[in-house]
């Protein structure tokens, strides 16, 4: 599923707020003592760490004190470019992962600090500390350079009424392109040109990511919900004719490539899929069992676990799926159910089967369809691939210890 990250703070645009309080006048000792609360919470890029360190050194040097040493002034400034030279180092030198790292000059040229940068560090920390005009000039180029590399990449959060209003069309623009693409693909299978049809999915997958990532990082899962759903929802991935119990082979060959290709390069795609997958399933969970539509839909659902980048991926996606299956029981979620249990492992079937039952026979109870010739199947395939489940020959029955499980007064 998704991978998050955790920042110190809560929104987009608190990150923001403080960007512009550093980089102002007025505000910067709030935005400092905000980045070390933040410090406390972990995971602070050093980034902001150093700009608020670099930044706090400037504030203490501002401060007209009576009798402060211009000593200890230079000391601030030089631990505060000390450290920011340092930590950039380190973590060139921990992507590198060499068995004999570079040194910090090497390392520096590599992330694009400049040498001077590493001079400058190399004398406040081995030799006398530099002159103050040396240092207060080396802080704010340290400034303008973590602005550069970092705060002037950081995008501005779409609002939530202009992410809302270009959805639709992202929406019209998706199901034109996909619509465009079956066509082509269509041709393109009759020509039985691979090398060809291998460009037109590069192509067309590099087209949809641009569809998706429009508008910034802020809206790229909205719109890649949005892009996924469009494939669900109208109906893009099945045939037009199709009927029940028929096979999507020819989907499969029309759009598999594409869909493995946008995956591979944007994971949460997967997820967006699988999600619409079930949404829809979910709307006809209580009705008969004889949607065509539908029942493609369950037939593409399990196939996408094939998309899976990792092993890990397609387990969390199983488990995913079943748990979905088991908390909403009807009769495609339990058509969905059987099926991916008749397509996993022994070990896999003994942790589900009897939950999916549960369910199943909660829903019976209300009058639902139960299908116990399939469940037999199950048990069967289960049995058949757990070697535990074989006969044996005789052996010792282990008898339950006695023990009391409560007090009468």
């Amino acid at each position: 599923m998704a991978k998050y990250a955790i920042t110190p703070w809560r929104h987009q645009k608190d990150l923001l707020e403080v960007r512009r309080q550093l980089y102002g006048d007025s505000e910067r000792r709030h935005a400092v003592d905000r980045v070390m609360a933040w410090k406390l919470r972990g995971n602070l890029p050093h980034a902001v760490e150093s700009t608020a360190l670099l930044v706090d050194a400037v504030l203490h040097h501002s401060i007209e004190v009576t009798g402060i040493s211009i000593f200890s002034v230079r000391a601030v400034y030089s631990a505060a470019f000390s450290r920011f030279v340092t930590g950039f180092c380190d973590i060139g030198r921990n992507k590198e992962r060499s068995l004999e790292p570079s040194s910090m000059l090497d390392i520096a040229k590599q992330i694009g600090m400049p040498p001077a940068f590493v001079a400058l560090r190399h004398e406040a920390t081995h030799e006398e500390l530099p002159a103050i005009h040396r240092l207060v000039k080396a802080t704010q180029e340290a400034l303008d350079w973590l602005w550069n590399v970092y705060w002037s990449r950081l995008e501005e959060p779409e609002s939530h009424a202009a992410l809302a209003s270009s959805l639709p069309k992202a929406r019209s623009q998706a199901k034109e392109f996909f619509k465009s693409w079956r066509s082509a693909r269509r041709d393109a299978v009759r020509t039985k040109n691979q090398r060809q049809q291998a460009e037109d999915v590069q192509s067309a997958s590099k087209a949809c990511l641009s569809l998706i990532k429009a508008n910034g990082a802020s809206s790229v899962l909205p719109r890649t919900h949005a892009v996924a759903d469009v494939l669900i929802e109208e109906g893009l991935l099945l045939p037009s004719k199709r009927e029940l119990g028929s096979s999507l082979n020819g989907a499969f060959l029309i759009w598999e490539g594409l869909l493995r290709d946008i995956i591979k390069q944007q994971k949460s795609f997967l997820n967006a899929l699988v999600a619409c997958s079930l949404s829809r399933i979910d709307q006809e969970n209580a009705r008969p069992q004889d949607d065509a539509h539908v029942e493609g839909i369950c037939q593409w659902l399990l196939h996408m676990l094939d998309f899976a980048q990792t092993n890990e991926q397609q387990n969390t996606l199983r488990r995913d799926i079943m748990q979905w299956c088991c908390t909403h029981p009807g009769g495609w979620a339990h058509h969905v159910g059987k099926r991916l249990l008749l397509s996993s492992d022994a070990d896999f079937v003994e942790d589900w089967r009897d939950v999916l039952d549960a369910s199943q026979l909660q829903q019976s109870e209300e009058g639902a369809f139960v299908d116990d010739t399939e469940m037999a199947d199950i048990q069967q395939h289960a049995m058949a691939s757990d070697s535990s489940a074989q006969p044996t020959s005789w052996a010792w029955a282990v008898a339950a210890t006695a023990a009391p499980i409560g007090i009468v007064r």
